[in-house]
């Protein structure tokens, strides 16, 4: 009986480890990316979620504004009566009684309606403007009953900032509407 013996010289020696480097790093640098890629989604899918949020409360204020003539046409959503300039700087600060299942004076309504617009915690450091395009007098203190009025509303955004804006860390975002009570 004849036995055959086959030889087998070896000639990898370390190839096999050397792949199995190779094939990690592209598996991690594929891993980095994807969580990237993961990371950027989030990003961006909460700043549309601000962004939404911010629409609404606009919207749900203006409908609120439209709501209270009576208010509207005092200038009651206006600082000191100024349609001009108005700006609302931390109406959260300090928030009126609820005017639900209460009678609420016309500028009670107003601050009521600003505040609860606002105030829901979904925005970083809200800031509402409301102005008029025109003014029945000189000096520019009352709007007219038929006035057009822009709705500014603003907000500091961190998501978009972690690229773009390092130093401060936010960027303030911005959403106007205008619109005819």
């Amino acid at each position: 009986m004849k036995i055959y013996s086959l030889s087998y010289k070896n000639t990898q020696t370390g190839t096999t480890l050397i792949e199995v480097l190779v094939a990690l790093l592209v598996f991690t640098i594929g891993l980095q990316g994807a969580m990237s890629l993961q990371y950027q989604a989030m990003k961006d899918n909460f700043d549309s979620a601000q962004r939404s949020h911010g629409a609404w409360v606009a919207h749900e204020l203006i409908d609120r504004i439209r709501a209270n003539v009576t208010g509207r046409e005092s200038g009651d959503y206006c600082t000191n009566g100024d349609c001009a300039v108005t700006t609302v700087v931390d109406p959260c600060g300090t928030i009126p009684t609820s005017c639900v299942g209460f009678t609420c004076t016309d500028v009670q309504m107003a601050n009521f309606d600003i505040s609860d617009a606002i105030c829901q915690g979904a925005l970083l450091n809200p800031n509402i403007s409301i102005s008029c395009t025109d003014s029945d007098n000189a000096d520019g203190l009352d709007c007219s009953i038929g006035s057009d009025f822009t709705l500014t509303l603003q907000w500091d955004s961190k998501s978009v900032a972690d690229d773009g804006d390092i130093a401060s860390g936010q960027v303030t975002q911005q959403f106007q509407q205008a619109f005819q009570p």
